[in-house]
């Protein structure tokens, strides 16, 4: 029997069985399937299954459509409730097909082919299927799908209290350790935070996110273009009142978390790191804020449309509004047994923007190098897709895979975050809904530390760092796993030393490190993470050692004669947690001895 897209989002396990041929079928990694049209018998047998909404529909045109024949095609279904597809109106989060209110807003936009989009309101004499029957009998209409609707399948070195349960950040090297987590602790055992004067954001397109939670109030977006309350649209993009995001399935400002999957989410991308308070995020330190875009309902209904238009709404605070949105997380997609490319264009959009999306793998235990997982195998190149990660370092069995359609693993299973409970709940989660956010919040910390990135740059860093894991031969395009546990470190900076060799009192020695923000040396950065290393003129080690710089962005190491032999030469290697975006130089570096 053929088997339809279902869409659901990415959250946890449905348990189904990996047949052998299917296991088999991974190895030799298939090209993808042909694209293939669901027949109208087909849509016929999924009207009372709420696989769509059965009140509207999504068209694409033709590029050589004109406005005309946009409206003579409509008419023949509905005279007069059809509208363009886009970012959105603050009444409807659409736009009537009668200015130039084009999808996103942009010139871009406009190229890209996101104004062929319309969305399609039937009254009660067309049924989805009858009247995609119609419309597919215009030579002038390339596509016409349902709104195919999205389902929820949960199951459900920092003094953040529950530190010792987020084994997804943990690393090799850290207290406790887990090999197979993602290293973030160990940049924070290091001295690093994450952190910048200009903080990134980074999207949760989802069920909402509660806001005044206590691990993430502090690290939540405000749009400062809108004045709360005043019922104006201050910013001019569409949306009144949209301070903390906009809610695409009411077509509201109320962003608000009434199923809690988007509240774990945001938690496990920046919940606030060393606050003593319940988890830390993968960048919770105040360099990534959370934007949150409502898509779904409380029961878990997404429209896909909506996932459509709060890209278009992302693109625009990006271009704009001048809203430094680096990254979107999608723990959600459907998967069918053909491609599905339904809006690809606003995914253009985004990347163009400059805009990385991490999208969930899915949860079908079914390899997708064969079938279709929507939108994480969209042929986009800021689309990275993600596995489930289990702590033992395999994938885990209800997770997708394919040596081709899966670009990395995260973990996404055993995963402790924040829920909606209260402001102070927290619980547990699987899925790769929990695997796509390890990731979300990785791409968030590599651009606060390369703010200019590209996206070709932000996609090869990640993937070209990942560790490559044995156990995910045949499972996962090149076995990657996420590892960020090097990403901080910049470039080494060497000098010789030979403190105190002339001298004849020696009872002190002192290794100082200056950082500054640029070569001209005049801004000392304060709480920057540095790394010292010492060897003797043998290359033997002497000594390592992190700490960060105080106020006036000085570190200074304090060693007495019993640690090194007075009058030796010694190196002293020094790394700080810029990037590397330049090499310090002897001014910055120095070292001291006392009589």
């Amino acid at each position: 029997m053929h088997r339809h897209p279902r869409f659901y989002l990415a959250c946890t396990a449905s348990v189904i069985a990996v047949a052998a041929a299917l296991a088999s079928a991974a190895q030799a990694a298939p090209a993808a399937p042909a694209a293939h049209a669901l027949s109208i018998d087909e849509l016929r047998t999924m009207e009372g299954l709420q696989r769509f909404d059965r009140t509207r529909l999504i068209v694409k045109f033709r590029s050589d459509a004109t406005e005309a024949d946009k409206e003579q095609a409509m008419r023949a279904i509905m005279p007069t409730s059809h509208q363009r597809l886009r970012g959105g109106r603050h009444d409807r989060g659409l736009a009537s097909v009668t200015n130039d209110s084009v999808a996103g807003a942009t010139d871009r936009a406009r190229t890209r082919g996101m104004d062929r989009y319309q969305l399609v309101n039937l009254n009660r004499l067309w049924s989805v299927p009858s009247a995609i029957a119609q419309l597919r009998r215009n030579p002038l209409v390339e596509d016409v799908q349902p709104d195919w609707m999205l389902e929820l399948q949960d199951t459900a070195p920092s003094n953040d209290a529950a530190f010792n349960n987020l084994w997804g950040v943990h690393g090799a090297t850290t207290t406790p350790a887990n090999p197979f987590g993602t290293g973030a602790a160990a940049l924070w055992q290091q001295g690093y935070a994450c952190k910048t004067t200009q903080p990134v954001y980074v999207a949760v397109l989802d069920t909402g996110v509660r806001s005044t939670h206590e691990d993430l109030k502090d690290n939540m977006f405000t749009n400062g273009g809108e004045k709360a309350g005043d019922g104006i649209d201050n910013d001019g993009n569409g949306f009144i009142d949209d301070v903390r995001g906009w809610n695409f399935y009411s077509h509201s400002n109320n962003t608000e978390d009434d199923h809690s999957h988007g509240t774990h989410v945001a938690g496990t991308i920046a919940a606030r790191h060393n606050n003593s308070l319940g988890v830390a995020g993968i960048c919770g330190d105040g360099g990534v804020k959370i934007l949150p875009v409502k898509v779904c309902s409380s029961g878990g209904s997404c429209p896909s449309s909506a996932v459509l238009e709060a890209l278009s709404y992302l693109v625009d605070l990006k271009t704009k509004r001048g809203m430094n949105v680096v990254a979107v997380n999608l723990s959600l997609g459907g998967m069918s047994d053909s491609v599905n490319n339904n809006g690809i264009e606003y995914f253009q959009a985004a990347r163009d923007a400059n805009i990385m999306v991490a999208a969930a793998a899915g949860n079908s235990g079914a390899n997708t190098d064969a079938k279709f997982m929507w939108p994480a195998n969209l042929d986009v190149e800021n689309v990275i897709a993600v596995g489930n990660l289990k702590q033992d370092g395999t994938l885990s069995s209800t997770s997708n895979f394919g040596v081709t359609s899966v670009d990395i693993a995260a973990p996404g299973t055993g995963i402790y975050s924040t829920v909606i409970n209260s402001d102070s709940a927290y619980s547990w989660k699987n899925g790769t809904s929990m695997a796509s956010p390890h990731v979300a919040g990785a791409l968030g910390l590599y651009r606060v530390l390369h703010p200019t990135a590209t996206v070709q740059e932000t996609r090869n860093a990640l993937l070209s760092s990942a560790a490559v894991e044995p156990l995910l031969n045949g499972k996962v395009a090149g076995s990657r796993r996420l590892d960020v546990s090097h990403w901080a470190w910049g470039k080494a900076t060497s000098f010789q030393a030979q403190c105190g060799a002339s001298l004849t009192n020696r009872v002190g020695l002192w290794i100082r490190t200056t950082a500054y923000s640029d070569g001209s040396l005049r801004t000392p950065l304060a709480q920057m993470g540095t790394a010292l290393t010492i060897t003797n003129a043998q290359g033997g080690l002497m000594g390592s050692y992190a700490r960060k710089t105080d106020a006036n962005g000085q570190v200074l190491w304090s060693f007495t004669g019993t640690q090194f032999p007075w009058g030796s030469q010694f190196s002293v290697n020094v790394r700080t947690d810029d990037g590397g975006s330049r090499t310090y130089t002897s001014a910055e570096l120095a070292c001291y001895a006392s009589r």
